[in-house]
């Protein structure tokens, strides 16, 4: 369980991007990692919906900043060369990637998954945070919520 006094549910702004898919649900942050859900809908131009999958050198990085902060864990999507497969159009998926901690600071940063994508890679530019609008998030009165893991946790369970 994280330490509550650390974890923080924080607003942000996307743009441009917001009708993306997958779309970024929500952002917590701490000093153990940044996590970031994820909703996909199944596109409706392939049969069965196609399918999802992450490069496991996906990273986030700080506008104005040479820094990477690296992937340390996939959750409900598989990283590639592994894709998980939908079943039809009517299919969709939440997902959790979780990454090295971002300063919790307001500021702006990318999520690349590939440095000159195509249609089927997932980079976002311009999330601006919020963190002047963070909500504490208090584990001791949700210890049941799975998506808060301990950062070593996280690089132990792969």
């Amino acid at each position: 369980m994280i330490n509550s006094e650390n974890t923080y549910l924080i607003d942000f702004v996307i743009g441009e991007q917001a009708e993306q898919n997958p779309t970024i649900l929500r952002i917590f942050m701490s000093e153990e990692f940044t996590q970031i859900d994820f909703g996909y809908v199944a596109p409706w131009q392939y049969v069965r919906g196609g399918w999802i999958r992450i490069a496991p050198y996906t990273f986030i990085q700080v506008k104005g900043d040479d820094k990477r902060y690296k992937l340390l864990k996939a959750k409900n999507i598989p990283l590639a060369p592994e894709q998980f497969d939908f079943e039809s159009t009517e299919d969709w998926r939440v997902f959790t990637l979780y990454f090295e901690p971002l300063p919790i600071i307001d500021c702006t940063f990318d999520i690349i998954e590939e440095i000159n994508p195509n249609s089927n890679d997932f980079n976002y530019t311009g999330i601006s945070l919020l963190t002047s609008e963070k909500q504490k998030i208090n584990t001791f009165l949700y210890p049941r919520w799975s998506f808060f893991q301990r950062a070593s946790d996280i690089s132990k369970s792969g």
